[in-house]
């Protein structure tokens, strides 16, 4: 890579860390290692550098590094207590941060859990119980795996637009 080249691509790095930084919050739910997977994401930025077409967006191709970046951080904390499951992190990752602070997304969470019957409320909160797991559920409610993994999924995205309709409505 030329001069020119590192010199256009570092103001693009420097221009972007603080959509990568919203982007990692998103993605970590504003985890006090936010600041450590950016770094991480950095490094990879730097040392991939030479792969990145300047016809491509930078900041589409340095999400996509921060999106595995977070995945790896997720995936080695594993032994944590309450840790979004992967499937979360790739729904979350199809979205584009926002100006939107963590505690409106919470307040709107609130809001659309609150909404939901006891049930399904109930099924959702005890699905992200540290020591719950989708197995144990299902042969507890005597439902297949697959069936519960569903339902669970239909919910999630029952209340991501319920979180999205009621962010848009306080922008208004």
């Amino acid at each position: 890579m030329d001069d020119d080249l590192d010199s256009a691509f570092v103001n693009e790095i420097a221009r972007s860390q603080p959509m990568m930084r919203a982007y990692l919050a998103k993605l970590l739910a504003n985890s006090s290692s936010t600041d450590d997977v950016l770094q991480e994401a950095n490094k990879v930025v730097w040392t991939k550098r030479e792969a990145w077409d300047p016809e491509t967006p930078f900041l589409k191709w340095a999400y996509r590094i921060c999106y595995f970046q977070a995945k790896a951080y997720l995936r080695d904390l594993g032994r944590e207590k309450l840790v979004f499951k992967g499937e979360l992190v790739d729904i979350l990752a199809d979205e584009s941060p926002s100006e939107i602070s963590s505690g409106q997304r919470e307040e709107a969470l609130g809001e659309c859990l609150g909404k939901l019957d006891s049930r399904k409320r109930s099924l959702v909160l005890r699905h992200y119980h540290p020591n719950e797991t989708l197995k144990s559920m299902a042969k507890e409610m005597g439902l297949p795996a697959n069936s519960l993994s569903q339902q669970l999924r239909r919910l999630r995205l029952q209340l991501h637009d319920c979180i999205q309709k009621n962010l848009a409505s306080r922008s208004l």
